[in-house]
């Protein structure tokens, strides 16, 4: 019983046609703006990860629970660019989004920052990595760079001032997550923020009814 990514994409403005999902998938966008420390702003019906960055680039990242196969992305005001992926839990499970880390950086190294220690979960059924990261610079190709324990999923960039990616870890995490960094050729400030996905039952132990995943016991 493990998590599984369905489907991703990507879109340079403040909206996005999200990609494949179905009632129970986990929907995430990772918006980047550059150039402004005022990161671009939270629809309604998303719940935040991350509180508002105060430097450039700026980026947040939103995710909803689909309740249909016709989710919209809304309007994420601001945004240079949207990456949303869907994931998607066992039958009976839900999939819960908790945030990791957030890393900001300036120079030729790039990363993905370790969570916190004692942040490993437990008694969850699966456990995921993802991360979302934008650079000013369009040259960089992050996306052909290497994170240990990652795998690229999606990419964009304007072609000449930024670009920003979406990794994870395509399997389960076993362990807690590690600091992982690549280098680029030309300096540039940075930005990323790394997640954790647990899959819980949607039941209680008691065999209560079906939780909301903000309310679920394993985060409160």
């Amino acid at each position: 019983m493990t998590i599984s990514r369905i489907s991703s994409a990507t879109n340079n403005g403040t909206t996005i046609p999200l990609p494949t999902h179905a009632e129970n998938d986990v929907i995430i966008i990772g918006a980047y703006r550059d150039a402004s420390a005022t990161a671009p702003t939270l629809p309604a019906g998303w719940y935040g990860l991350m509180a508002s960055p105060t430097s450039a680039p700026s980026m947040v990242i939103g995710w909803k629970r689909a309740t249909s196969s016709t989710e919209q992305s809304g309007t994420w005001t601001n945004a240079s660019t949207l990456h949303a992926t869907v994931y998607r839990p066992a039958a009976n499970k839900l999939i819960i989004p908790v945030f990791l880390n957030m890393t900001v950086l300036s120079g030729t190294t790039v990363t993905f920052g370790a969570q916190t220690a004692g942040t490993f979960p437990t008694n969850v059924d699966d456990y995921w990595i993802f991360g979302f990261m934008g650079q000013r610079n369009s040259g960089n190709a992050l996306n052909t760079r290497t994170f240990t324990g990652l795998t690229n999923v999606s990419s964009s960039t304007d072609g000449a001032g930024w670009q920003a990616i979406v990794n994870d870890s395509n399997a389960t995490q076993t362990t807690a997550w590690t600091s992982q960094s690549a280098s680029v050729t030309t300096p540039a400030a940075s930005r990323s923020v790394v997640l954790g996905l647990w899959e819980v039952p949607q039941q209680s132990a008691s065999g209560g009814g079906v939780f909301d995943p903000l309310n679920h016991p394993l985060i409160n």
